[in-house]
């Protein structure tokens, strides 16, 4: 992953926390228009943005600074600030811990160190599985001022670094395998969907072909189409199966995870990303 992606993840992660497991809109830690990739200093954003808010920076790079050997490989530096605005003291306490919350759910009345929690959360799940390492280097002071008689906005700046590279990566499918059913002439196709991502359009495109070398063109025309891509993908069961009835004979199977960072979330093929090809090979009898 690139620049451009990590910061577009790291997006997604928090748009996406809840403070429940029901994971309904109602729920969300941030607003949907509360968290930013910007460079705008805080005080426009406590201007004009609903507590809690998170704003993404993305910070200065180096190249390969251990070995000096591998230019697309980059330490890249991010920061995220937190704010909040929690009225009802006057030293700022409320704007630290919390008070005065409407539900167990909701974000109103949520202290700073609460919402501290959830980006920790989010950048747990900014791992090896999605081809990153990300470091926490520093966050700094706690700082509360008032806004105004009542009004407490704390804020806090978090800094991380992650190994990333100069192009942009699209993670495959994994564990692809291929068998022969237990219905005559019939094959099942068994796969680990990529990490689900900001680009992600859910399920992967499969082609087939007879014999025992499988394409690797996701436009070819000579192949069959066993499954167009995007659209969208369960989450269980996992491993996914998909039973193809091909007949009779030697059969390969090509899948590629397929992404679309141009918001059309995958309505137009065109647009389309692929990943690299996973490839299996099956004789059905």
């Amino acid at each position: 992953m690139n620049c451009y992606q990590v910061v577009q993840q790291l997006k997604y992660l928090l748009q996406q926390r809840h403070w429940d497991d029901e994971a309904s809109g109602d729920n969300r830690v941030f607003n949907a228009n509360s968290v930013v990739v910007t460079i705008a200093p805080r005080e426009t954003a406590f201007a004009t943005m609903i507590s809690p808010l998170a704003l993404i920076k993305p910070g200065s790079a180096t190249s390969d600074p251990t070995h000096d050997e591998e230019p697309d490989l980059l330490v890249q530096s991010i920061s995220v600030l937190l704010g909040v605005v929690v009225p009802g003291d006057a030293v700022g306490e409320n704007a630290l811990l919390g008070a005065g919350r409407q539900s167990n759910i909701k974000s109103k009345g949520r202290g700073l160190l609460e919402v501290e929690e959830e980006l920790y959360n989010a950048i747990g799940l900014l791992n090896t599985a999605n081809g990153l390492e990300v470091y926490n280097r520093s966050k700094s002071e706690a700082i509360a001022e008032l806004l105004d008689d009542t009004r407490y906005a704390a804020y806090r700046e978090y800094s991380f670094e992650t190994l990333c590279t100069s192009q942009r990566f699209y993670p495959p499918v994994t564990r692809v395998t291929s068998a022969d059913a237990a219905a005559a002439g019939d094959a099942e196709i068994s796969y680990l969907i990529a990490p689900i991502r900001f680009d992600g359009t859910g399920a992967p495109r499969i082609l087939r072909v007879s014999g025992a070398t499988a394409t690797t063109d996701p436009d070819d025309a000579g192949a069959t189409v066993i499954q167009a891509g995007a659209g969208s993908q369960s989450l269980t069961p996992a491993p996914f199966v998909v039973t193809d009835s091909p007949g009779a004979g030697q059969f390969s199977y090509s899948i590629w995870s397929v992404y679309d960072d141009s918001g059309n979330a995958g309505t137009v093929t065109s647009l389309w990303h692929y990943s690299a090809v996973a490839t299996t090979t099956v004789t059905v009898t």
